[in-house]
């Protein structure tokens, strides 16, 4: 139901946008190799056509509507298998201060640049866990753009599952395992919203809150028995409250100031007095600043999870460091590092990419891992992975 629900909106998009006003045809192909160090041969990775159609309705300056539709089909050359998959694709009305869209969206509410903990609308595609993305999802959504202020409302009629980490980044598992079942319900029914604030303090202030009501894409465990032996394991969504707080500030001289501090219980655990295990805090402070040409972003993150009464809390302290450069129009440079300091684990990924001819870009990235097993990062050590890819886009 909810692909069929989110394929006619496409179809209805692609048959009626004609007719409604002005539209922008695009698509783009994209090609990988890749490797991992230690193997001998180039590995193929998954090969990607993607289109998409935007338009607007009505006049083009002052439209009263928008859509825009996009699909996806790759092929896994590992598995010799090909998936279709309809990506963003909503309908828009415009209604003065009121922005209402339906369909397939994607919602960012985080400020942060590595680390978003407000982003909790979209489920992410973790097949390379180290470049999540966000999955569109069916969703009603209003936005009011005020005078200062915007205040966006989101409600969510089906839970949609994330891609869980491929091989070789999966845990490793013997053991059988099971999901538990998830309906369309009214009880799996997400809604929340996010509401900011703009001032005039110094170059310019923001202050936003979130609250949110739905489930965890991230999956919890537990052991199944027969007697006395473990037979599987099975993995379950938790019902999710989060709240959340973010500021942005401009103090001046082109730096930017941003910090940002999510809470959430599980279970329908009590905010104030959550039960062991159940209730977890994220914060995330950093900059962004611009350096003589060079784009540096850092951040700094600390997560504290409540553990069970034998195990205790658990706390964790991330850094994050970015730095980006354009060389001319056509070479672009950018390098990422991510230490975390329980364990000391971490990961490096330089980045390259260069515009070979108008829509004609080639990209290679690495990724570098370190640190013990039993850490973040230290359990991919041997998954270091360096990527090449060609897009074409039209």
């Amino acid at each position: 139901m909810k692909r069929a629900a989110t394929f006619l909106i496409l179809s209805a998009l692609i048959a009626v946008g004609p007719a409604l006003g002005a539209q922008d045809l695009s698509g783009s192909l994209e090609s990988r190799l890749g490797w991992y160090w230690g193997k001998a041969n180039l590995l193929p990775q998954t090969q990607i056509f993607a289109g998409s159609l935007d338009g607007k309705v009505g006049d083009q300056d002052q439209p009263v509507a928008q859509y825009s539709g996009k699909l996806e089909v790759a092929y896994d050359p590992a598995t010799a298998t090909t998936s279709v998959a309809l990506e963003e694709a909503w309908i828009k009305l415009l209604a003065g201060p009121f922005d209402l869209s339906f369909g397939n969206q994607v919602v960012a509410w985080s400020v942060s640049d590595a680390f978003n903990p407000s982003d909790i609308v979209n489920p992410v595609d973790l097949s390379l866990p180290v470049d999540p993305i966000k999955m569109p999802v069916p969703m009603g959504r209003i936005v009011y753009n005020g005078n200062g202020l915007t205040v966006d409302l989101v409600t969510q009629p089906y839970w949609v599952a994330p891609k869980l980490p491929a091989e070789p980044w999966a845990a490793s598992s013997p053991l059988p395992t099971s999901f538990e079942a998830i309906g369309s319900t009214w009880e799996n029914t997400a809604f929340g919203g996010h509401v900011k604030a703009s001032f005039g303090l110094l170059q310019g202030l923001d202050l936003g809150l979130t609250a949110y009501r739905g489930r965890t894409y991230t999956p919890t465990s537990t052991l199944n028995f027969t007697g006395m032996m473990q037979t599987s394991v099975t993995l379950a969504y938790d019902r999710l409250t989060y709240v959340g707080v973010d500021i942005v500030l401009a103090p001046g001289a082109g730096v930017l100031l941003k910090t940002e501090w999510g809470y959430r219980t599980l279970r329908d655990s009590s905010l104030l007095e959550p039960e062991a295990g159940a209730a977890s805090l994220q914060g995330v402070s950093g900059f962004e600043y611009n350096l003589a040409g060079v784009q540096l972003i850092g951040e700094y993150v600390l997560n504290l999870a409540k553990g069970a009464a034998a195990v205790g809390d658990s706390l964790t302290h991330t850094v994050v460091g970015i730095a980006s450069v354009d060389i001319g129009s056509r070479l672009s440079l950018r390098a990422a590092g991510v230490h975390e300091f329980k364990g000391s684990s971490g990961m490096v990924a330089p980045q390259l990419s260069y515009t070979l001819a108008d829509g004609l870009k080639l990209k290679g990235e690495l990724f570098f891992f370190y640190g013990e097993s039993d850490t973040t990062y230290g359990d991919w050590s041997g998954n270091s992975l360096g990527r090449v890819s060609l897009n074409y886009a039209f």
